[in-house]
């Protein structure tokens, strides 16, 4: 019987869902017990908080409440020296540890609210192996009870806790799948790439009809040739950096912002060693600082990942502030803050902005960029206007005194692209510049309340690089986009004046106590700075460099 393409992609479809189910063998139930406390607590005091029992389907805390959790069972004798994973969805974020409180990777609830077509948020899988463990299972989850966007999903209720066996060949077969399926439905189904396209995959769900290792190996033999067939000589090149916005201070109280931080980094190299390609980037020096007083031994090893370039300090600036309300001269300690922390602590001095998510940017910003010795600027936040279309994503942008920096506006629209085929088409073709430009730089992963790449993001990577139908794909630092990048830009467009955002004007207009709180603080600093010289000059008093060191930053920081 023959079935139209619609039908075939929804059972494929189908058939994907099954093998990301069926992938995880649960062997054994996993212990949970709980000490809760409304404010974090530090591993060394993980038994301080009222204990409790958790138990699947029931609530464990009500929003922002606080636990440490231990995980324990033991691994049956059969298995031993299997494939072997815990799942654990406890719906809530967490950082896991093994039994000395090192940090392992974070983990984020299945129910996080997320757009899903940038991809699934929930991270629930920890192999055994990381943990260090043998036949007695012992972890550590500090738990918050909140989702990615701070809400309270089910009540806090647990949803999984399992010890399973991972079946990896199932799990390789349905990545291969969804990205042949995926740029299936993003070609134009008259191209002869296309017709093939579904018929062998037509071919392979009708072999599926049991997932036993044979079948599934002769089902990835039959798909590997559609994976393998590469492009010619490419009119573009898409650079990817693995990436993980955060806002600073938005749904969630900067506490929680800290704990964020920490799950991320330790997701991020957690997946390295797994991944020799993956590359990531994090703007915000205010991260890195945090980062550094909060888990000392996981800032030593991002530290080392920086010096061999497998992580890159995005961005100039101490966070991604606003830049309509803060003051140049804010803006100027901004750029001085974050330059100097780079420069002080890793030996890294970045000459690109990077502010992807502020709402419109100011004609003042290309002449305090310029002057502070920084030559580019990226953002996306542009394609959230309403009406209309920015007219460039390549070009010379002019500030009001006749300054220029080069400015790329990503073409996928996001931080957080998820790096499908469709994703990679979808940024070609919406390419402005592509006639003047051959390069084009993406950034994917889970962004906004964090968390960053998945696994699922790198196995795509993985199988699309240099895909026939598709633009090449390279994981690259952005200093090495923008070298060659900006060897085409005598050929860009000029812009003068604001990047003006066509949306959310009244986040400038309603709170007016905000404003005036901001105001307050650099008129105040800067009046303590003119009068703490004077005193150095003319009385010999010592300049209190250290605390105005301080209290600059935290007014950097509330001005995310």
């Amino acid at each position: 019987m023959h079935h139209s393409p619609a039908v075939i992609i929804t059972r494929l479809r189908h058939l994907l869902q099954r093998l990301r189910t069926e992938a995880y063998r649960p062997l054994a139930p996993l212990h949970l017990e709980a000490w809760l406390t409304p404010e974090p607590v530090p591993f060394d005091h993980r038994s301080d908080g009222r204990s409790q029992r958790l138990e699947l389907g029931r609530s464990w805390g009500r929003l922002w409440d606080c636990a440490w959790v231990r995980v324990s069972g033991r691994v049956p004798e059969d298995e031993i020296g299997q494939d072997l994973v815990l799942r654990l969805d406890l719906n809530g974020e967490a950082l896991v540890c093994d039994g000395t409180g090192r940090p392992v990777c974070g983990l984020t609830n299945t129910a996080s609210i997320f757009h899903r077509p940038l991809g699934e948020p929930g991270k629930t899988v920890v192999a055994l192996a990381d943990l260090g463990c043998g036949p007695e299972i012992e972890a550590w989850l500090d738990v918050g009870a909140n989702d990615l966007f701070g809400t309270l999903q089910d009540q806090g209720a647990v949803r999984l806790a399992d010890l399973c066996r991972r079946d990896r060949a199932m799990i390789a077969l349905g990545y291969d799948l969804e990205v042949l399926v995926s740029l299936y439905e993003a070609l134009p189904a008259d191209r002869a790439r296309s017709k093939r396209l579904l018929q062998i995959m037509t071919e392979t769900e009708r072999l599926l009809t049991r997932l036993d290792p044979a079948t599934i190996a002769t089902a990835r033999q039959w798909l590997a040739p559609m994976l393998a067939r590469r492009g010619g000589d490419p009119s573009l090149t898409v650079s990817a950096l693995g990436h993980a916005h955060l806002d600073l201070a938005w749904l969630w109280p900067i506490r929680e912002t800290r704990r964020k931080n920490v799950r991320t980094f330790a997701t991020v190299l957690n997946h390295m060693p797994r991944h020799p390609d993956y590359l990531f980037g994090c703007s915000q020096a205010q991260l890195f600082a945090w980062l550094e007083e909060d888990q000392p031994d996981l800032f030593a090893a991002v530290r080392d990942r920086i010096a061999d370039g497998r992580i890159e300090p995005l961005g100039c600036m101490w966070v991604e502030p606003d830049i309509n309300l803060p003051s140049g001269e804010s803006l100027i300690r901004q750029i001085a803050h974050g330059l100097d922390y780079y420069d002080r602590t890793f030996g890294h001095r970045p000459r690109h902005c990077f502010v992807p998510d502020c709402f419109g940017y100011s004609c003042s910003l290309p002449q305090i960029l310029a002057g502070c010795g920084i030559d580019s600027f990226l953002t996306q936040k542009l394609s959230w206007s309403t009406t209309n279309v920015h007219p460039h994503h390549s070009f010379c942008w002019r500030g009001n005194d006749g300054s220029q920096v080069l400015a790329h506006l990503f073409p996928s629209d996001t931080y957080n692209s998820p790096q499908t085929p469709a994703h990679i088409l979808k940024s070609e073709r919406n390419y402005i510049d592509a006639g003047v430009s051959s390069h084009l730089m993406t950034y994917f992963g889970i962004g906004d309340g964090g968390g960053g790449p998945g696994e699922e993001h790198l196995e795509r990577l993985a199988r699309i690089g240099n895909l026939d139908g598709l633009p090449p794909v390279v994981q690259r630092r952005t200093e090495a986009f923008l070298a060659d990048w900006s060897r085409e830009s005598a050929a860009f467009a000029t812009h003068s004046g604001e990047l003006y955002l066509e949306r959310h004007q009244g986040t400038l207009t309603t709170r007016g106590e905000v404003k005036r709180g901001n105001a307050m603080m650099e008129e105040g600093l800067r009046g303590l700075e003119c009068w703490a010289a004077l005193a150095r000059i003319h009385a010999g008093h010592a300049y209190p460099r250290a605390a105005l060191h301080r209290l600059w930053q935290e007014t950097l920081l509330y001005q995310f």
